[in-house]
């Protein structure tokens, strides 16, 4: 089924009117949510973090909807710690009163894995639980965990 398309029904009234706050509205999305926290690269340079979950369009093609964007701009000068500082922005606020939208496929160049501090800065501004950032032994050590599960399970 197709999700919510950016022509939507408007809920702010006359044009001129003020929306509601989004942080207002928006509940607490669990860890187990659906869809994944990711970096989009739009084929306009875009960039932008939404929870992404994949759906189809009104023609049935493939379609990326996308939960509580925001547009990633890079800061004007490197944080204190030296590397390059990012800023979140509401995505399309004030064209549009709606949260979500759907992307169509040849809107997006890639989608990528965030880096974890990026990924922090923005479940927190969202509103969203995201996993802990695990060392590469956690990784090493789940990998390894279900690897010997799913060989146990097989005999």
């Amino acid at each position: 089924m197709p999700g919510p398309v950016v022509n939507g029904v408007r809920q702010a009234g006359a044009i001129g009117s003020v929306a509601p706050d989004p942080q207002e509205q928006e509940a607490m999305l669990p860890l187990v949510a659906e869809g994944c926290i990711r970096l989009i690269l739009l084929c306009s340079g875009d960039v932008l973090m939404a929870r992404l979950r994949h759906t189809t369009d009104r023609d049935g093609d493939h379609a990326y909807q996308l939960l509580r964007p925001r547009l990633v701009r890079s800061a004007a000068g490197p944080s204190q710690d030296g590397q390059s500082s990012w800023v979140l922005q509401p995505y399309l606020v004030g064209l549009t009163s709606q949260q979500n939208l759907v992307l169509f496929k040849g809107a997006v160049a890639s989608v990528l894995e965030p880096d974890p501090r990026l990924l922090q800065a923005y479940a927190l501004e969202t509103r969203q639980e995201c996993p802990l950032e695990e060392t590469p032994v956690e990784r090493l050590k789940r990998a390894f965990q279900e690897f010997t599960e799913t060989f146990e399970s097989s005999q």
